[in-house]
């Protein structure tokens, strides 16, 4: 299904936990590692990376701060470039 300009936002925060979920498989990297970055436990980190709420089916909503996206970026040592893209979403 195409995607539609009025959901943009979900998309783009569909995309940010797939590249999450992404960088953990190519630096071998788990849930419980990348949860110790942020300073919090598994459990909540499971829950932010779920893409759709049980209850409703829509996308959650955005869960990663600055902050955290600035932890994720020295965690996964992403290039500049990338970096950029990600802080302006």
């Amino acid at each position: 299904m195409p995607r539609i300009s009025i959901k943009s936002k979900d998309y783009k925060l569909k995309d940010l936990k797939g590249w999450i979920v992404m960088q953990m498989k190519l630096n071998g990297l788990k849930q419980e590692d990348v949860a110790q970055a942020l300073g919090i436990t598994q459990g909540p980190l499971s829950m932010r990376l779920k893409i759709k709420d049980s209850k409703d089916g829509k996308v959650s909503a955005d869960p990663f701060s600055y902050g955290d996206m600035l932890t994720l970026c020295e965690l996964f040592k992403v290039s500049d470039e990338e970096k950029q893209r990600l802080l302006t979403l």
